[in-house]
C-alpha cells in the first residue's frame, strides 16, 4: 500500500524504522529482514549515527536481487548540526552527500529536516576533542551548545537539493501547525511528509487533519509508544504493556505491536505512514502483517480513548527550571528571541 506524495511521488505507508539500533550489527540484520519480509521503506537519519551499516544491507539486497533501487524508498534526516546558521548553508549541502555515501545511494526518495531547531556547533565537542551529550538527563538539551529555531534557510537549501535531483522530495519532522504554516508562507516547494510521534497515547488528532487539509502526509514514529520506562500518569502503563492493547490482542489473535500500528493506519487510513522500529526478524515479519485485518469500531473506540497527549519525546525548549514538553505556538521568527540557548 502507498500514499501519492504532493511533489508526484508514492510512498509506502509502512516502513522499518531504525532509531536507537546502534549495537554493531543491529540495523543491518533488521534491514536485511524487513526487506526479506516485504518492507520497502527504510527511515534513516544521519543523527542515528547508523546509516553506514544501513547503506552495506541495501547495497547487499540490491546486488542479492532482493530489491531493486526503484523499488526502494529510502528517508533521511538532516540533524540539528547542520542547520544554515547566519546565511551559511554549505553544512546543509555537506550531510547531504556525507549521508549519500554512508547509504551508498545516488539520492534520497526523501529528506527531512529532523527539527526546526539548529545548533551553531557542526561537532558536539566543547571543547574540541571533548564529546558532550546531546541532553541532559531528563531531556533538557545540553546547555554548553548554542541553540535557536531556525528551518527557513535551511528549507531554502532543501529545494536546491530536489533541483540538483539528489533529493526526490522534502519534508520536515517534529513540526508544530504553526511552524507548518510559516514554514508553507516562505516556501517555493511545500514539505511533502511531516514525521511526528503518534500512537494511541499521543494521537496528534488535529495535526493529522491540518496536514491533511494541506496535502501534507504524516509519517508516524513511535506507534508503539517507548521502551522508556516512564508512562503517562492517567494510564500508570507503558503503552505496549496497556491493558486494554492486551486485551485486544488476544481477542483478535495479534500481537499488542500489530494493534497499535494497525490502530494508526486504520485511524488516519489516507493521511498516515507508519515506521515501527524493530530488531527482532520475528518481530519484524509480524508488524508488516497488519493491512490485511481491521479492529472492529469497538476495539478502535477503546484505543482512542486512551489519547492524553503524553509525549515520550520532548522539545529543546524543554530546560531544568520548566515542564514545556513541546514548542506549540512558536515559531521561526529571526531575531534574537529565538535562541534556545547560548552555549559557551
Amino acid at each position: 500500500m502507498s500514499l501519492m506524495l504532493n511533489s508526484g511521488r508514492a510512498m509506502p505507508t509502512l516502513g522499518l524504522g531504525t532509531f536507537k539500533a546502534t549495537t554493531p550489527g543491529e540495523v543491518g540484520s533488521a534491514v536485511r529482514a524487513a526487506l526479506q519480509a516485504g518492507y520497502r521503506l527504510i527511515d534513516c537519519a544521519a543523527g542515528y549515527g547508523n546509516q553506514p551499516e544501513i547503506g552495506d544491507a541495501l547495497t547487499e539486497a540490491m546486488a542479492s536481487g532482493t530489491v531493486s533501487r526503484d523499488e526502494l524508498f529510502v528517508v533521511s534526516k538532516l540533524f540539528q548540526t547542520h542547520h544554515a546558521w547566519d546565511g551559511d548553508a554549505s553544512r546543509c549541502f555537506e550531510t547531504l552527500d556525507r549521508t549519500l555515501a554512508e547509504l551508498q545511494l545516488e539520492y534520497l526518495d526523501l529528506f527531512l529536516i529532523h527539527w526546526p531547531f539548529g545548533f551553531a556547533e557542526a561537532v558536539l565537542e566543547k571543547p574540541p576533542g571533548t564529546p558532550q551529550p546531546l541532553r541532559l538527563e531528563g531531556g533538557s538539551p545540553n546547555p554548553v551548545f548554542t541553540i535557536k529555531m531556525e528551518y527557513t534557510q535551511t528549507w531554502a537549501a532543501m529545494e536546491a537539493m530536489v533541483e540538483s535531483g539528489k533529493v526526490k522530495s522534502i519534508g520536515v519532522s517534529n513540526f508544530t501547525r504553526e511552524q507548518l504554516e510559516h514554514l508553507c508562507s516562505v516556501a517555493t516547494i511545500p514539505p511533502a511528509v511531516n514525521q511526528v510521534e503518534l500512537h494511541p497515547y499521543c494521537s496528534q488528532q488535529e495535526l493529522v487533519k491540518f496536514c491533511e487539509k494541506e496535502s501534507i502526509r504524516v509519517m508516524g514514529y513511535s506507534p508503539l509508544g517507548s521502551s522508556a520506562e516512564h508512562a503517562p500518569t492517567e494510564a500508570g502503563h507503558r503503552l505496549l504493556e496497556h491493558p486494554v492493547v492486551g486485551e485486544i490482542a488476544q481477542q483478535r489473535g495479534k500481537t499488542a505491536a500489530q494493534v497499535l500500528i494497525r490502530w494508526g493506519l486504520q485511524r488516519y487510513g489516507t493521511n498516515l505512514i507508519s515506521i515501527p522500529k524493530s530488531s527482532n526478524p520475528g518481530r519484524i515479519e509480524q508488524n508488516f502483517h497488519v493491512t490485511d485485518w481491521e479492529l472492529t469500531d469497538a476495539d478502535m473506540e477503546r484505543l482512542d480513548q486512551l489519547n492524553c497527549d503524553f509525549r515520550y519525546f520532548v522539545s529543546y525548549l524543554k530546560t531544568p527550571s520548566n515542564d514545556v514538553r513541546w514548542h506549540d505556538g512558536v515559531i521561526e521568527t529571526g531575531t534574537e528571541s529565538d535562541f534556545v540557548t547560548t552555549g559557551s
